[in-house]
């Protein structure tokens, strides 16, 4: 879903640094197949309680280690809280990733396109110098006394813009990274995953099922 949103200001936008991410119904033990439910609960960059919902989350669970991952499917409750359902699949540590892309803000305002909603949309830009390197601001509106670079065509009213790095021309720009994702952070870092019986299946859930033995 789309949310139509105007704002006079970013600080208005939803925040990954603000919001946070809890585990539903934690568990001291958690077995190959259990589902995880995490809550994200949004906040703007103030602290306010977002009241509807339309941000692009990427969740993920993974493992570096053991070459493991997976992804998450997110529920949206159209009013500033989701719910990011996951299964475990494997054994061992399993590692939490909840990416904020774009906020609703930024959302709704690629959805209309429209001039007055630019300054919402944020890119970073690498600039490259031989074996240097360094990143910048850009967008469809910069708002900065800084010096910038242009680019694009007037012709075709496609412009946008960079803050201009020191010893970096603006010919150097190299490429450019839509919207740098910030992760949501949450009360844990990772969970410990086990492969469990059937009792121990029955006893962590807290619940007997009859005729699967002992």
């Amino acid at each position: 879903m789309i949310h139509t949103v105007t704002l006079n200001h970013t600080n208005f936008a939803s925040s990954a640094k603000m919001s946070r991410a809890t585990i539903i119904n934690p568990r001291k033990k958690y077995c190959t197949g259990d589902k995880l439910i995490i809550q994200i609960d949004m906040f703007d960059y103030l602290g306010n309680r977002k009241t509807y919902g339309g941000d692009f989350i990427r969740p993920r669970i993974f493992n570096s280690k053991l070459n493991a991952g997976a992804s998450g499917v997110v529920e949206d409750f159209n009013n500033g809280t989701y719910h990011v359902h996951f299964t475990l699949f494997w054994e061992g540590k399993v590692y939490i990733s909840l990416l904020l892309y774009h906020s609703s803000e930024a959302v709704s305002a690629i959805w209309r396109a429209r001039d007055n909603d630019y300054d919402f949309i944020h890119f970073v830009g690498t600039f490259v110098n031989r074996n240097q390197s360094v990143k910048s601001e850009c967008g469809f509106k910069i708002d900065s006394a800084k010096e910038v670079c242009e680019y694009g065509s007037m012709k075709d009213s496609e412009l946008f813009y960079c803050i201009k790095q020191d010893n970096f021309h603006c010919g150097s720009l190299s490429f450019l990274q839509e919207n740098v994702a910030i992760n949501i952070q949450g009360d844990f870092d990772y969970i410990d995953v086990s492969t469990c019986t059937d009792y121990d299946n029955r006893i962590v859930r807290g619940r007997f099922i009859p005729g699967l033995g002992y």
